[in-house]
């Protein structure tokens, strides 16, 4: 114990414990489903991200208050003024990210893209499914990686190794995904550091967000490649990869190729130096003011308001 708060490394511990648990929990939970109601993979995936996030938010709501005496906006969820701009330069750069290495696939002649045929209300309903399945799989991941564990870590070992620990696991957790490579287990940890410097310069999340879920999006349902490992089939292309692994990624998907490792190293050089990404006063505020100064200026403490006091100002 510090100063009567529990240490930022057990609040660490305890969080991950919980999101371990909560992913065991909703494991089984629809396995047992599954076998009772026959239910198909796509709706499967669909429901196990969402249980997770709902629980997930639970949870780092009832830490945050308890631990921090802060609302769970603080984690990187608040409206503040710049959240809007953030999500959007988000979505651009997951778009662009992954529309440069399909270009390049294109080009050196290692995937052909054509229309996929199929009738207009698949084409809608498999957007539909990817929006919605890739917004919730991104907040989950975002909230687990980069969110209330990742903030604790921070406050523990120092960023860099924050971000090196975190990014590692995030790499990891998708050993479990089909037909990865250490390349892609290599490109997944690396993704992982872009996504955390974004939070770390503006302490919210909606920038990795974008990041993400664009990423994503236009992968599977654009393109109509596999995303880590996972192939759909209602999507705006066909994709027809025919190039060695190493450079496509295979039934992997291009996060196992080494053209992905390329742009990944350019989307960390702009979101580390780009002078558009850039903490709020609002965020500032939220992120680092103490509890104690929480309590004292109850009621106009929140994203916004005018109580924000400028003299917090440096990370």
């Amino acid at each position: 114990m510090s100063s009567g708060h529990l240490r930022p490394i057990w609040r660490f511990f305890i969080s991950a414990a919980m999101i371990v648990f909560v992913h065991l929990a909703v494991g089984i939970i629809l396995g047992l489903s599954s076998g009772v109601f026959g239910w198909e993979p796509q709706p499967i995936m669909l429901w196990g991200s969402s249980l997770i996030l709902l629980a997930l938010l639970a949870i780092f709501k009832l830490l945050t208050a308890a631990f921090e005496n802060k609302p769970l906006a603080s984690i990187g969820l608040a409206f503040h003024c710049r959240w809007k701009t953030e999500l959007g330069i988000g979505l651009f750069l997951g778009a662009a990210s992954i529309l440069a290495v399909a270009a390049l696939d294109a080009a050196l002649g290692l995937t052909r893209f054509s229309a996929n045929p199929i009738s207009g209300r698949h084409l809608l309903a498999g957007a539909a499914y990817s929006c919605v399945l890739f917004s919730i799989a991104a907040a989950g991941e975002e909230i687990t990686f980069r969110g209330y564990p990742f903030q604790r870590l921070i406050e523990s070992v120092g960023p860099a190794w924050a971000v090196a620990i975190l990014s590692v696991a995030f790499g990891l957790m998708h050993l479990g995904n089909p037909s990865h490579t250490w390349l892609s287990t290599l490109n997944t940890a690396l993704i992982g550091i872009p996504l955390a410097l974004a939070y770390l310069r503006t302490r919210a999340l909606w920038l990795p967000l974008g990041i993400h879920f664009a990423w994503n999006f236009v992968l599977g349902f654009g393109l109509g490649l596999p995303v880590s490992g996972i192939q759909f089939s209602n999507t705006l292309l066909r994709a027809d990869v025919h190039g060695i692994v190493p450079m496509t990624g295979g039934n992997y998907g291009p996060e196992g190729s080494w053209l992905t490792t390329g742009v990944v190293v350019l989307i960390t050089l702009y979101v580390l130096f780009s002078k558009g990404i850039y903490i709020t006063p609002e965020m500032r505020a939220l992120a680092f003011e103490a509890p104690s100064q929480k309590r004292e200026n109850h009621g106009q403490n929140f994203p916004g308001s005018a109580g924000v006091s400028p003299a917090i100002n440096s990370q």
